[in-house]
């Protein structure tokens, strides 16, 4: 082999290499695994609807400074240089340049309308406060139904893909049967309806997976290539604490949500408080500093001079605007005491009903695993009564169709249990990321499912 040619062939081999490098390179960036923790970090760095409340937040604090600038010095400069021209009057009106410059200085020493402003405005930002810690919550919450609703699509794929491999199977057993004279036409019919019906349950999930997926995208930006799974051996608990009382407790103490409502009563509280003071009188110490070299449109020579005093502004009559403003007060503040309390009884509402909600999805996950062990006994019991000539095909049909029902109903009884358990925190206002890496810890990352495959393309290419 020539130099010439050794050189070529090793510029083949390393663009084929740089090749190679490129493609997973582009495989890697638009497919990549990921758990529930690795989605809620996704969400807080992508999600616009998060997003927005985080700049909310940061405007909203603002409003501390707003509100301090009420009870602090007003502090104003002004200048002014103007040409007279007069075309008539007494000889000694001559034309000349006017020049001022005034500094002025007021301080309020009393006035209940601005110390009001400044705490209303606190007020708002403490409102601000609380609403993006119940958005933070919302986020947690919501990415985690996503993910588990994509979840629950992938098992519920899996679970029809393998009722659908059976009810193929018992078909084709059908049909064998009824040749031989073993087997009625209505076992085949009872067969072919079951899978055909097994088929139709297949799209239905496929369909429910691709809505979960587009959602799911909404919040951390891209279509995961993988997804971790639920482990088979979870050990789902009661709530801590176990009274109903204490969880009502802690929602009232803890809720973001209920402490907006409260906050929201004190603004209109010191709401109120302005309206009065609009119509009460206040007081200021003023004080101003004065350069000029004009006095009634005539020029003077140079006059500097300083003042100091105290302002009083007493409201006499406004045609009856402060009256009914402080009407609106009153009722926005009892509108204000209403919604908060109506707030709570709601929260009270939801925090029971996901609390029971709990208990009885652990309940019905441990009855039904009692059931799916019946289910294949029974559904075994039925082919080796096949085998004997006492069971027809039917019959081990109705024992499949048991079987699969009881492990769709144990499926969706472990989401629930899940989606109820994020709910029962997210309304007693507890939902933080330690939950996330808690139920994190639920998932099995070394025995990831496929969510590309199950995609409806990849469904359609089995039939």
């Amino acid at each position: 082999m020539t130099l010439k040619s050794m050189l070529k062939t090793k510029r083949k081999a390393f663009y084929g290499f740089l090749v190679l490098v490129l493609f997973f390179g582009v495989f890697l960036q638009n497919s990549f695994a990921i758990d529930l923790l690795q989605a809620y970090d996704m969400a807080v760095g992508y999600n616009p609807g998060y997003l927005s409340q985080g700049f909310e937040y940061k405007a909203s604090q603002t409003y501390k400074m707003q509100g301090l600038s009420y009870l602090l010095p007003q502090i104003s400069f002004s200048a002014n240089r103007s040409k007279y021209d007069f075309l008539m009057g007494p000889y000694y009106y001559k034309n000349y340049m006017s020049n001022t410059y005034s500094l002025s200085a007021q301080q309020y020493l009393f006035n209940l309308s601005s110390f009001a402003m400044y705490k209303e405005l606190n007020t708002k930002a403490k409102m601000g406060e609380y609403k993006f810690k119940d958005a933070s919550s919302q986020l947690i919450y919501n990415v985690a139904q996503s993910y588990f609703d994509v979840l629950s699509a992938l098992d519920q794929i899996n679970l029809t893909k393998i009722e659908k491999k059976s009810a193929y199977e018992d078909l084709l057993l059908a049909k064998k049967l009824f040749k031989a004279g073993e087997a009625t036409l209505v076992d085949v019919d009872d067969a072919q309806s079951r899978y055909d019906i097994t088929s139709a349950k297949l799209i239905e999930a496929q369909n429910k997976l691709e809505i979960s997926l587009t959602k799911f995208k909404t919040f951390i930006g891209k279509t995961p290539h993988t997804i971790s799974p639920l482990k088979s051996n979870i050990d789902f608990k009661y709530p801590t604490p176990s009274k109903l009382e204490d969880w009502i407790n802690i929602a009232k103490q803890n809720s973001p949500v209920i402490k907006y409502y409260e906050q929201n009563v004190n603004y209109y509280k010191h709401d109120l408080t302005k309206a009065i003071g609009d119509q009460l009188p206040s007081v200021a110490l003023v004080a101003g500093y004065t350069y000029t070299n004009t006095s009634t449109y005539v020029q003077t020579p140079t006059i500097k001079y300083a003042s100091v005093g105290i302002q009083i502004n007493v409201p006499i009559f406004n045609g009856g605007n402060s009256i009914a403003r402080i009407d609106e007060a009153h009722y926005r503040l009892k509108q204000a005491q209403m919604d908060k309390e109506n707030y709570i009884n709601n929260v009270e509402s939801l925090v029971s009903e996901e609390f029971l909600n709990v208990s009885s999805d652990i309940s019905k996950i441990e009855s039904l695993k009692v059931a799916r062990n019946a289910a294949k006994t029974a559904l075994k019991a039925n082919y080796m009564g096949l085998k004997a000539g006492i069971k027809t095909v039917a019959d081990v049909i109705n024992a499949q169709k048991q079987l699969y029902d009881v492990e769709n109903q144990l499926l969706q009884a472990k989401y629930s249990y899940i989606s109820d358990m994020f709910k029962l925190k997210l309304y007693a206002g507890v939902l933080n990321g330690d939950d996330v890496e808690f139920f994190n810890t639920y998932l099995d990352p070394n025995n990831e499912l496929p969510v590309i495959n199950n995609s409806k393309t990849a469904v359609a290419s089995e039939e």
